[in-house]
């Protein structure tokens, strides 16, 4: 499990730290005795349980994980799932990224089946390589590795905002304007590379295992995909491998027809939801499969449309930010000012920490608490497995 930590001073001596918290929380992750028999058999007790990227002693939500969670005695888990169902009551909401979304999602037996549901169809990808395009698939995806027969891994790539949009004569068009400068490219090319996720990983696990990557998104206009595979189309052809890209990825969408039809504005034009070919992979629009596949609209809303849990998922990383920080260094939600996000990144270097957050206590504690439910959801209906061992 990898724990990104805000503040080092917390883990300069984690085994003390850990004591300390127990002592004043009374969190239970105790020693398993033989009637405990979900832990997983690699679980090691006060040496992996880290609470997270930030702890207040006043607070009672530490990180929670599927380590976390699989060492929870019943009244434990009692204990969270009040703590989740009251809290809207106990939250300080101005702390909260939406205010009129205060309470957490899933709340309902019938919207946790609805999003188990969702998060099922990409154990008919678990053979392939995944990449989930940004926030909007995470939550589902996180709940396929935890599930039993699910996936076995996934990999992140960040990615936000987009520079193309649909049009009715023309498709989609480029907007050069608000594109990425060649600098912003140049420094998001490095990122894949380094995270493996570049054009000739894709290429190069194609032709040794004959599996294409799945790349995975929310899609509505395709405005957002179309974006990312115009970097990686571009990418591919300075590689000379494009003929070859093309054919080694295809799409899984995932989104609501309700939604099409009742607020979309290019719903008139869209029948099905997908994701309009770039200008370099227009000559292979036939040859990329592509499936969408629709959700229950009020699980759609509270899950994709709420910006709580949005901002809560991951890294916000829009091209203006591609040269400033790394993604997996810089946790962070929707901010627009980019003088503060540098202010963040310099306290950042000057600290020394592997990594920082700019959450709210409040938006942990729905990160944290949603992450239970979703585990608490699956562990409930059987499908909870029972050995784990990717890296979120």
């Amino acid at each position: 499990m990898q724990i990104t930590r805000v503040q080092a001073n917390y883990f300069t001596n984690p085994q003390a730290n850990l004591h300390q918290i127990q002592s004043k929380q009374n969190y239970e992750t105790q020693i398993p005795n033989n009637n405990n028999k979900n832990i997983p058999s690699n679980f090691r007790y006060n040496a992996t349980i880290h609470f997270g990227e930030f702890f207040d002693p006043n607070r009672t939500v530490p990180h929670i994980d599927y380590e976390e969670y699989m060492a929870m005695q019943p009244h434990t888990k009692a204990r969270f799932r009040k703590r989740y169902m009251t809290f809207d009551k106990r939250v300080n909401k101005d702390e909260l990224v939406d205010l009129k979304m205060a309470y957490l999602p899933l709340k309902t037996e019938r919207l946790m089946d609805e999003f188990i549901k969702t998060s099922k169809i990409y154990t008919k990808y678990k053979d392939q390589p995944i990449i989930c395009l940004g926030r909007s698939p995470k939550w589902f995806l996180n709940a396929a590795l935890w599930m039993k027969d699910g996936i076995d891994d996934y990999k992140f790539v960040a990615f936000s905002k987009f520079w193309h949009r649909p049009d009715p004569k023309e498709g989609m068009i480029r907007m050069n304007s608000v594109a990425p400068t060649e600098k912003e490219e140049a420094a998001y090319r490095k990122y894949l590379k380094r995270i493996k996720a570049d054009p000739q990983t894709i290429v190069d696990n194609m032709e040794k295992t004959g599996k294409k990557t799945v790349i995975t998104d929310y899609i509505c206009s395709g405005k957002g995909a179309c974006s990312f595979l115009d970097i990686m189309s571009r990418y591919a052809d300075d590689l000379g491998i494009l003929d070859k890209f093309a054919k080694s990825i295809q799409i899984v969408g995932i989104g609501s027809m309700e939604y099409m039809e009742d607020l979309n504005p290019y719903a008139e034009y869209i029948s099905v939801p997908s994701v309009p070919m770039p200008e370099k992979l227009k000559p292979y629009k036939n040859e990329i499969k592509q499936e969408f596949y629709n959700m229950d609209y009020a699980m759609f809303k509270e899950m994709l449309i709420n910006q709580n849990t949005n901002e809560c998922r991951s890294t916000y990383y829009p091209h203006e930010t591609w040269t400033i920080y790394k993604p997996d260094r810089f946790k962070t939600g929707l901010i627009h000012d980019i003088k503060k996000v540098k202010a963040l990144v310099k306290e950042l270097k000057s600290s020394g920490a592997k990594s920082m957050s700019s959450f709210t206590p409040a938006m942990y504690d729905y990160r944290n608490l949603l992450n239970f439910r979703i585990l608490d959801g699956l562990y409930q209906r059987g499908l909870l497995k029972l050995s784990h061992h990717s890296k979120l």
